[in-house]
């Protein structure tokens, strides 16, 4: 019977995220199903996924750390940092495309384990990434960071992301599926070219010149 039980709730978390999946296509705006893991948690996707993270030394350590920054960026401050470093090149970014520091949906679970660590970490870092690898804020943009992360960190519901991404331009936007491929494509280059990117307090290096950063990150 517990089983029963068991392999309905898996089923009914499938659905919810599969009619979630489908929202999203229609309306690619709507990010919240990519974010919701509860159908994944005990998938063996993700358990490959978190073994291969811990099989890194640096990641592994920053999530036995429970590595976060104290509190939310503040973009004015970080403003006033020298030119062309990462922290001021970051502000800018987020200035000039009107975005805000916390912007991801509220977490649907408070479970004090890696998989939420690992979700929190990237709420804040997400947006460093496209600065320091040079992504825009874009769709295709989202396409090629998520296909840098599967790359690098074999997060499943990245290639969900970037399966979605080819379901809404099959049916909406047929002409830009090339342009699709060819960041999807970069991204996953630029993953498997660079060192791990999830091992980094970022925030260490604010005031270093993003330049230095790039080429110190780039695989020999």
């Amino acid at each position: 019977m517990l089983k029963k039980i068991y392999r309905f709730l898996i089923l009914l978390d499938g659905l919810r995220f599969t009619f979630g999946l489908l929202k999203m296509v229609m309306n690619p705006k709507n990010v919240n199903a990519i974010f919701d893991v509860r159908a994944f948690r005990n998938h063996k996707s993700l358990k490959y996924a978190l073994n291969s993270l811990h099989s890194i030394p640096e990641i592994h350590n920053l999530i036995k750390e429970r590595y976060l920054a104290p509190k939310p960026y503040e973009l004015d401050d970080l403003l006033l940092l020298k030119d062309n470093s990462l922290g001021k090149v970051y502000a800018e970014h987020m200035k000039k495309n009107n975005l805000e520091v916390v912007f991801y949906p509220k977490m649907d679970s408070n479970i004090p384990d890696d998989i939420n660590y690992l979700r929190m970490r990237a709420r804040q870092t997400h947006d460093i990434h496209h600065v320091i690898l040079d992504f825009p804020a874009t769709d295709v943009g989202e396409m090629a960071i998520s296909a840098f992360y599967l790359a690098q960190n074999k997060i499943p519901l990245s290639g969900l992301l970037i399966g979605c991404g080819f379901i809404t331009a099959v049916l909406k936007y047929p002409e830009r599926i090339e342009e699709l491929v060819e960041h999807v494509i970069k991204g996953w280059f630029a993953g498997k070219n660079s060192n791990y990117f999830l091992g980094i307090k970022w925030e260490e290096f604010f005031d270093k010149d993003i330049d230095e950063i790039r080429a110190f990150l780039k695989k020999q």
